[in-house]
């Protein structure tokens, strides 16, 4: 649906800023994306499960911990290395810095992330995977 379209089925006047917070929100939190966008319409706005059903599942099932795990993961591989209070910073906007902490004190225990030196700062990165380790993961 159209910004014009959702406006006629909500039925009432709603200013634009009023509309686009909500689809802001509504995009903010997985419910809805946009498909398309048409000159004369503008974005096109669809629920989420339509689109994506199966990752959307996937995701219903991962526990809080395992997703801030593998969002750590992923910003490791991306950055390449960052101390701590740079993760908890940059993942405060989504979870509190106390279950970063937990998750990244895990995942060094678990041996995924390793400290290294670079100059004066330790910082933390993904463990190298080392020959061993590769021969289970493909063999």
């Amino acid at each position: 649906m159209s910004k014009g379209q959702l406006r006629l089925l909500v039925g009432r006047e709603l200013s634009n800023a009023a509309l686009d917070r909500a689809l802001h929100e509504l995009w903010s939190m997985l419910k809805i994306t946009r498909v398309d966008y048409r000159e004369p319409e503008g974005a096109l706005w669809d629920v989420f499960y339509r689109w994506a059903r199966e990752p959307l599942k996937e995701g219903l099932d991962i526990s809080a911990p395992e997703a801030i795990s593998a969002l750590l993961s992923q910003y490791l591989e991306a950055v390449i290395a960052a101390d701590e209070q740079e993760m908890e910073e940059f993942f405060s906007r989504f979870t509190s810095r106390a279950k970063v902490r937990e998750a990244v004190k895990a995942l060094l225990a678990a041996r995924e992330l390793n400290f290294v030196t670079v100059g004066s700062k330790s910082l933390i990165r993904m463990a190298p995977v080392v020959e061993s380790q590769r021969s289970r993961v493909h063999g």
